[in-house]
């Protein structure tokens, strides 16, 4: 409960501070490299895709894990749950039943920071998520 009040009235949270600095220096990355960002944090029921971009014809759903020094799970694919995977793909499915593509897949993005400054940005492509 006292999380929530905190959180409610604006109270800075570094978790979430640096997850929304992450995200959004993952979209300019991924606009740099030449991807259409299509949505940020596209929501269907309970499933969050974090970026939804696009380049030419395929269509990328992108989770972005910001770590900072001393994190508890150390990379990309061991910090997405099988839970998150879950969520990612129900998502996924739900947004390509709203366009035409043929072709999509998912990418992870990593993000390393350090306080508010970003260190380095890691574009995992295609990862399938296969566990």
């Amino acid at each position: 409960m006292f999380k929530f009040i905190l959180k409610f009235f604006g109270k800075s949270n570094p978790t979430r501070d640096s997850g929304i600095a992450g995200e959004k220096a993952a979209a300019k990355f991924l606009a740099k490299n030449g991807y259409k960002i299509l949505e940020r944090n596209w929501r269907y029921r309970r499933c969050e895709i974090d970026i939804i971009a696009q380049l030419g014809e395929i269509v990328v759903f992108a989770e972005v894990k910001t770590r900072r020094p001393g994190a508890l799970v150390n990379g990309y694919y061991a910090a997405v749950s099988p839970r998150k995977l879950s969520k990612i793909r129900e998502g996924a499915r739900a947004y390509l039943k709203r366009i035409s593509a043929r072709t999509w897949r998912y990418d992870v993005i990593e993000v390393d920071c350090e306080g508010k400054d970003i260190v380095d940005i890691r574009h995992f492509a295609n990862v399938g998520f296969r566990r």
